[in-house]
């Protein structure tokens, strides 16, 4: 029972200090400054796939699933909770969201409280952690924020953990660690780089001074984390590598993997480390082109604070190198399978996101290293520091001019993460639903703004609004049938390029299809991967009638008087075989008079 009470002092007292209330406001801040751009924003892309996935019923398989070289339980169990729970409701992503970021703020402070105790430099730490625009599609992206954020979770519960066994030896501090990584790896593989961040972390923390301390690191109290922990890797590896393989693509040339890693870290990571780039130019909807002056003032301030620190303490190389080394192989995973894009795709902010929980773990490392450093005042011949300026003030200062550059940057590229487009379509097309809850839906593609056509045949309509609640009916025989235009309106079908039947002896039934069936000739072959069929008729018969197209046979239920039924038909066709399906107890056989058929390439009316 001692132990309760020291463990909530530890928890705590990080808190109990002008510091940590100042840190209280920034996590509200953060919190309400997201939560204003959540609220904005809506699913895209990524999201509807994912969420029509996780419709399916909770298996291992489908928790397992190669997504595009990705391997991510977590990601699909958030899936099948939203898709049968919450179906396409944004406010419960946006509450979602929030919750796991103010989680993660709050680990932040608590891992920062470790490596600087009592220090005002864990304000402006936690405010370059809180507000870097690099996060800022991370968070906006449902399909990534749900392995972003945890993934950050994992990584500082992992860090707080290796730090309360360094400095107070707990036993259970370094299974918490191998649990948090086995955690972040169900997330995202980017968990797989943890033990470079642990790693580094352990060195600086090692009495050895200089490149011995890695050995210190390996051989010393660790031992007992780094040999499951490489057990886990290669299994982990392994597993990977059977159920969602990677297809490694090439960037062609030595030339282009030099700009893409230039890209990445000279023209996404750096400036935004900082919180800029400020005004870039936007491509699409999420690559941001810095401007040059954004990308040299970057790299002065970062050089700048490079040189000094290591003048004033050489061992804040361990955080510089843990800053860069975790950005260069960050940049190889990327580079190990997406180069096929191109160069450019290294600034895409979503990509270098990864580095920004890491972002002040290596600054704290860094000012750490500083202010265990020999002060100038005890150096013979060396000017005393003035003490006139707080060190409160100094770090508020510091927070705040990095809030204003995180603010500017937010401010100019927050629009391009709303998806407007995707949010007026989907409430176009539900409303629409609600509307006319008869219709049936011709599955058609989705506008590339909503769902680019990089997904292929999954970027249609009922992959965004099939788990809606309400309950669309797609490509079955309809006298409803209803196309979706680019708005997300439900229009009446019109039939671009028809063809039609062949013309009848029989004036007044035209084709009479019974129980023994007809077949209805077309006056010419049309062939289509999806095509609409229109038959017109009149009947007094009850019953069904079989309309058999391109190999697939489809169930047409009658209506008494003169119809027209809408179906959705594919491959080559020159006829239609129709049967109509009654009771054998009828007493009297019946008649369905088909007196029109057209075949064509359905377009949304208007």
């Amino acid at each position: 029972m001692p132990e309760s009470p020291s463990t909530w002092k530890t928890l705590a007292g990080p808190w109990r200090s002008w510091a940590g209330l100042v840190a209280v406001v920034l996590i509200v801040v953060q919190g309400a400054w997201r939560g204003i751009l959540l609220d904005r924003g809506f699913f895209t892309q990524d999201d509807f796939l994912m969420l029509r996935r996780g419709a399916e019923p909770l298996s291992v398989s489908m928790l397992t699933q190669d997504y595009s070289g990705h391997f991510f339980p977590g990601g699909f169990l958030f899936a099948w909770a939203h898709a049968h729970y919450a179906p396409l409701d944004w406010g419960v992503v946006v509450v979602e969201v929030l919750v796991m970021q103010a989680v993660a703020a709050v680990l932040l402070w608590l891992v920062l409280s470790r490596m600087l105790p009592g220090s005002w430099a864990r304000v402006p730490l936690l405010a370059a952690g809180l507000t870097c625009p690099l996060a800022l599609w991370p968070t906006q992206w449902w399909a990534v924020a749900i392995q972003f954020l945890p993934i950050s979770i994992c990584l500082l519960v992992a860090v707080w953990a290796l730090l309360v066994h360094l400095q107070e030896a707990r036993r259970w501090a370094l299974p918490v660690v191998l649990a948090a990584t086995v955690v972040g790896l169900l997330f995202q593989e980017r968990a797989a780089m943890f033990p470079i961040v642990l790693g580094l972390i352990a060195c600086a923390w090692s009495p050895v001074r200089g490149p011995r301390a890695i050995l210190d690191a390996l051989r010393s109290r660790l031992l007992p984390l780094w040999a499951p922990m490489a057990v886990l890797l290669v299994g982990y590896v392994l597993l990977h590598r059977s159920l969602a393989p990677i297809q490694a693509t090439s960037a062609g040339s030595t030339g282009g993997a030099a700009e893409l890693v230039g890209n990445f870290v000279g023209r996404n990571a750096v400036p935004g480390f900082v919180g800029g780039p400020w005004d870039p130019a936007v491509l699409g909807d999420s690559l941001l082109v810095p401007p040059g002056y954004a990308v040299v003032v970057a790299w002065l301030v970062v050089v700048a604070a490079v040189l000094w620190s290591l003048r004033l303490a050489p061992a804040a190389a361990w955080g510089w190198l843990l800053l860069l080394g975790y950005s260069l192989v960050d940049v190889a995973v990327l580079f190990a399978g997406r180069t096929s894009m191109g160069s450019v795709f290294g600034l895409i902010p979503r990509y270098a996101a990864d580095i920004v929980p890491v972002l002040p773990l290596a600054l704290a490392l860094v000012v750490r290293a500083v202010l265990a450093a020999p002060r100038p005042e005890t150096v013979p011949g060396r000017r005393r520091w003035s003490r006139r300026v707080p060190a409160a003030v100094v770090a508020c200062g510091v927070a705040a001019v990095y809030l204003t550059s995180a603010a500017v940057t937010t401010a100019s590229v927050a629009s391009y993460s709303y998806n407007g487009a995707d949010r007026r379509y989907v409430e176009t097309l539900r409303a629409g639903l609600r509307a006319q809850p008869d219709v049936v839906v011709y599955d058609g593609p989705t506008p590339d703004d909503v769902m680019i056509g990089w997904f292929g045949d999954d970027a249609r309509v009922s992959t965004m609004v099939g788990i809606a609640p309400e309950s669309p009916v797609f490509d079955l025989p309809s006298y409803a049938m209803r196309m979706v235009d680019a708005q997300g309106d439900l229009r009446p079908i019109d039939l671009l390029a028809p063809v039609a039947d062949e013309p009848s002896d029989d004036k007044e039934c035209v084709h009479p299809v019974t129980r023994s069936g007809a077949t209805v000739d077309l006056d010419q072959p049309i062939t289509g991967d999806r095509m609409v069929a229109r038959i017109g008729y009149y009947t007094a018969a009850e019953g069904t009638m079989t309309v058999a197209a391109g190999g697939v046979e489809q169930m047409v239920p009658l209506r008494k008087d003169l119809n027209v039924v809408d179906m959705v038909v594919g491959g080559t066709l020159d006829s239609l075989r129709m049967t109509l399906n009654q009771d054998d107890d009828e007493e009297a056989a019946g008649t369905v008079c088909v007196v029109s058929v057209q075949v064509g390439f359905p377009v949304p009316r208007g």
